[in-house]
């Protein structure tokens, strides 16, 4: 029987398909930081540089390594893409902090219809999200979950900057078994990423559903079979209450 359902955030929960736009917010808020400091960000270098930046993020040290960089590690390294050196430690600390709350001042929107499964399930279930984190920590997300309205639904964050591990490492759902004093057999975990979400379940003992929505495409994914498959957040409800 289950009794908790856990959920990963982006591409599951709020929809990270916005991203030409938020680069955009993320521009226009660093050239204003930068030329406070007498630099000049131009935009073309900015996209480079942050893709880079993001793509050594991603795919080495997040898919490949297993850990999250925090925030600071990630703009130095953006920095130095832009060949930005000896820079004041107050210029750092206001693009770390632009960087972090981002989002706090940009619309985010829900993937389609699961605000409606969330509160759903919290009727029935405990529920937990777990989240790997970017440039945003998880100090961050709570306010961004807070200001969709959807916190409140959910007894358990956990967020891989403030444990120190990401998916699919054992110790994210451990953590979550020891918390509800609960079983694997009792747990549904719910994500997009073959590689982090549903590798972690299974080898956790833990049932899981691949949110197939806003999915990436990842090598190696067939060898990663999910319990169930889905892009419909109601045919996710109704799996779960058939366990």
């Amino acid at each position: 029987m289950i009794k908790v359902v856990s959920f990963d955030l982006w591409n599951t929960i709020l929809s990270d398909r916005d991203t030409k736009n938020h680069k955009e917010y993320r521009y226009n808020g660093l050239s204003f930081i930068f030329s406070k400091y007498g630099y000049f960000l131009d935009r073309d270098k900015f996209l480079k540089s942050i893709d880079d930046t993001w793509n050594i993020f991603f795919n080495h040290h997040w898919l490949e390594k297993g850990f999250t960089p925090t925030t600071r590690s990630s703009m130095r390294t953006f920095l130095s893409y832009l060949s930005i050196e000896d820079y004041p430690e107050e210029f750092f600390d206001e693009v770390v902090k632009f960087m972090e709350t981002s989002f706090l001042n940009r619309e985010v929107s829900f993937v389609d219809n699961m605000d409606r499964l969330i509160k759903n399930l919290s009727n029935d279930y405990k529920l937990a999200l777990i989240s790997d984190t970017g440039f945003t920590p998880g100090k961050y997300l709570r306010r961004v979950l807070k200001k969709v309205d959807i916190f409140k639904y959910f007894s358990l964050f956990i967020f891989s900057d403030e444990i120190g591990v990401a998916k699919p490492d054992k110790k994210v759902f451990e953590l979550l078994l020891k918390y509800f004093d609960c079983q694997p057999g009792e747990v549904v975990h719910i994500g997009d990423i073959p590689k982090t979400d549903i590798k972690g379940a299974i080898d956790s003992g833990i049932k899981s559903i691949l949110f197939k929505k806003e999915i990436y495409n990842f090598k190696d994914m067939e060898k990663l079979k999910a319990d169930f498959e889905t892009d419909d957040p109601f045919e996710i409800e109704k799996i779960i209450k058939n366990l």
